[in-house]
């Protein structure tokens, strides 16, 4: 009698294991691969459908990658350099805010972002899909790095490849172009209201003038450190052959070029008594920090330097 009441309740919990296991999702259909990244691994989905991503850098990588994002930050307003490529893309707060309320409700299957700036974050958004995380945001000259990351995740590293040929072409055109980049002396600038920040060879776009083997004034000739903040005064640090000006509308205080070339501080420079100025995009320079913003670099040097 004991035996049988003992077969009963292993029965009775092999079916209860049965019907619990049939409310369980299917691990086997839904893990995926695994991705290494700055937090450890994650689980991702095969072909991703619905991507979230947390920043410029993402954003910009995703769409270059043939995805369009269900989701992303928005810090004062989407990158002007990608046009009409992020209509119809919801917000879900800003880059270090992300409303985590709105990122679940558009039920991504996997977010993409930084440590830097979603460390604290990531047990949270773990939770609502598979998230995974850049050491750097592309700030520091490792926006190769990241698109290769964010391609693994998005389960397309070949096309990851054949965009970084692509732009190691359009570097080697313009080198030719350029025929002597070496000679030229490269300042990088933005200026709100009274200090002066000097973007360097460690820097997005410094990296990009480094590949195109452009030169850098002696104070930004640095890998170190992306930039350095400078007083108004020290005019020798930041002259250069020719200045990029980066310059954002949604940021008001920021010296135009009319505002530059005409105060009496810069005035002086050579740069802007030879009319070498030239005024670009901080979306692309500064926030974009991938493949598409890399390009807009490169067209915007192409079309300064000629």
């Amino acid at each position: 009698m004991f035996n049988l009441h003992g077969r009963n309740v292993i029965i009775g919990w092999l079916a209860v294991g049965t019907l619990l296991a049939g409310c369980q999702p299917d691990i086997s259909s839904t893990a995926g691969r695994t991705v290494e990244h700055a937090m450890g691994r994650s689980q991702v989905p095969t072909k991703p459908q619905r991507v979230v991503v947390l920043d410029t850098a993402p954003l910009d990588a995703v769409l270059a990658l043939g995805i369009k994002p269900v989701g992303t930050v928005v810090s004062g307003q989407l990158p002007d350099y990608l046009d009409n490529r992020v209509e119809g893309i919801e917000p879900v707060g800003k880059t270090a805010q992300p409303n985590l309320e709105t990122v679940s409700k558009i039920k991504p299957d996997l977010i993409l972002g930084s440590k830097i700036s979603h460390e604290k974050l990531y047990g949270q958004l773990s939770q609502i899909a598979p998230t995974v995380l850049t050491e750097g945001s592309g700030r520091e000259n490792d926006w190769q790095k990241n698109l290769r990351l964010y391609a693994r995740a998005l389960d397309r590293p070949e096309q990851a490849e054949q965009l970084l040929q692509e732009y190691e072409q359009k570097v080697q055109q313009l080198k030719a172009i350029l025929v002597r980049p070496q000679a030229l002396e490269i300042s990088v600038l933005i200026i709100p209201n009274d200090v002066v920040r000097a973007y360097t060879t460690g820097s997005f776009s410094g990296s990009i003038l480094q590949d195109i083997g452009l030169s850098r004034t002696p104070a930004q000739d640095d890998d170190q450190g992306y930039a350095l903040q400078l007083s108004p005064e020290a005019l020798d640090a930041i002259d250069g052959d020719y200045i990029f000006l980066i310059y954002s509308k949604s940021r008001p205080g920021r010296l135009s070029k009319a505002d530059f070339i005409t105060h009496p501080l810069w005035s002086q420079l050579e740069a802007v008594k030879q009319d070498k100025v030239c005024q670009v995009s901080s979306h692309a320079w500064i926030s974009g920090r991938n493949i598409l913003a890399a390009h807009q670099v490169l067209a915007d040097v192409e079309a300064c330097l000629q």
